[in-house]
């Protein structure tokens, strides 16, 4: 008997849904986002694809990094990105049949331009660094309507 895959501890965490909670990825800023393939062989023949996204938090203090490792399809599209591709509205992390884990992130540029990206890995993990006292802090990020402000969405509710 096989144990079910759980989702990640900070999927289900109160404070990753909380707006007010400084690690909440809720209207974050994508910094950078990099697809590598970490190759391993005599001829670096045997690869896999990472994915690494870094993100200003909302309040400006402090960056989210999310890692996903053993990646087996994603998807990364931008309807409008010329001012950057906007807020991190919106995700859903869940267990697909396979046992991988699916993420799948929304993003808002003003009230009727969202873009979605879909990542399907074997692992993903969230890190929180708190940004040097000496930073320079950013404008603050503007506000996406929707009348869900904050909570984490399932697919149906896309």
């Amino acid at each position: 008997m096989s144990s079910q895959r759980q989702l990640p501890d900070f999927a289900t965490a109160a404070w990753y849904v909380d707006p007010s909670d400084h690690r909440c990825p809720h209207d974050a800023w994508l910094e950078s986002v990099e697809i590598s393939e970490p190759a391993t062989g005599e001829r670096r023949e045997k690869r896999r694809t990472a994915i690494t996204i870094r993100l200003l938090g909302a309040y400006h203090d402090g960056e989210i990094v999310f890692r996903y490792s053993g990646v087996s399809s994603y998807a990364v599209a931008s309807f409008a990105s010329e001012g950057g591709i906007g807020d991190w509205l919106r995700d859903e992390v869940s267990v697909c049949d396979t046992g991988t884990l699916r993420h799948c992130i929304t993003w808002c540029i003003g009230p009727a331009t969202e873009s979605v990206w879909e990542i399907v890995a074997e692992g993903i993990s969230y890190v929180w660094k708190t940004r040097q006292a000496n930073q320079t802090p950013l404008p603050t990020p503007v506000e996406c309507p929707t009348s869900n402000h904050g909570q984490v969405l399932g697919a149906a509710d896309l």
